[in-house]
């Protein structure tokens, strides 16, 4: 039993274990997981809702992409492949120092040249359709900054939601057409319609198949979550950089700060390890 033992998660267990003794002990490092604990709420917050648009995206991206459409599945392709191209750090700045702006002045602009004089002349905006002109003119009056209406922790949020969603629409369509064809021509033979046995029959499918891999992709989002300090959102990254400056105890700093991206990233390891014994399970005892 010895010889078969997980030597390496053993040695990993006893040094954070070391590291959990060693903060509990010292005052600085109480004081490095104080500050680190500001972080990771929002490191959480943003892999949660980030995770949460991506799923969105790449359902939707990856039903296109197997779509009978033509133009659909063109479209949908060239987003996956033109946003896997591309490092996720390009995608965060591009997306939150350039697109995310120029959308926001864009709208307001759109919205103001609506309104017309509904947006200063109360006489305009008696009416309907004039009072709701005057609603969204006021609406997007304070958007003459950007970073009034759009925080650089939503523009974060946002790039990396469109940055993820074409890899979650790849593990979509990999789904999607893992299962078999016979699936859905049955299905249809017993008078169901292509969405109706794609959402019935051919759906519930994907997803076990789908639930690994997008285990997978939600660890990974976890990591490159970090990703969003180049945008000055208080992060992990962000706030234990500040730490350092403020203090110069590098090493210390940045030791925990990985300990506790190790422990995130080991916790959901094992659920998704769990996920995919479960999903194993389920698909043997279904004869899928």
């Amino acid at each position: 039993r010895l010889a078969r033992a997980p030597w390496w998660a053993v040695a990993l267990a006893a040094g954070l274990a070391a590291v959990a003794a060693y903060a509990a002990v010292t005052p600085e490092a109480r004081l490095t997981l104080a500050v680190l604990r500001r972080g990771l709420r929002v490191t959480v917050v943003v892999t949660l809702v980030s995770f949460a648009l991506a799923l969105a995206i790449g359902v939707v991206a990856g039903l296109g992409r197997v779509s009978r459409r033509r133009w659909v599945r063109e479209v949908a392709t060239l987003y996956v492949e033109v946003v896997r191209g591309i490092p996720m750090l390009v995608v965060l700045l591009w997306f939150g120092f350039g697109l995310a702006p120029w959308l926001v002045t864009g709208v307001r602009d759109a919205v103001l040249a609506w309104a017309g004089p509904a947006a200063t002349d109360p006489a305009a905006a008696r009416s309907a359709l004039g009072g709701l002109k005057a609603a969204l003119a006021e609406a997007v009056a304070p958007c003459r900054r950007p970073s009034n209406c759009l925080s650089m922790e939503m523009r974060g949020i946002l790039g990396l939601a469109f940055g993820y969603g074409a890899y979650v629409a790849e593990i979509v369509r990999a789904g999607v057409q893992a299962v078999g064809r016979g699936q859905t021509e049955a299905a249809q033979s017993l008078g169901l319609t292509r969405r109706q046995a794609l959402r019935l029959v051919v759906g519930p499918q994907a997803l076990q198949l789908a639930l690994p891999p997008l285990g997978n992709d939600f660890i990974a989002l976890l990591k490159d979550s970090s990703l969003i300090s180049v945008l000055a959102v208080a992060d992990l990254v962000y706030v234990a950089s500040q730490h350092v400056s403020n203090t110069l105890r590098t090493l210390q700093v940045y030791s925990l700060m990985a300990a506790v991206y190790l422990v995130l990233t080991l916790v959901l390891s094992l659920g998704v390890r769990w996920v995919e014994g479960r999903a194993a399970w389920t698909r043997t005892v279904r004869g899928l």
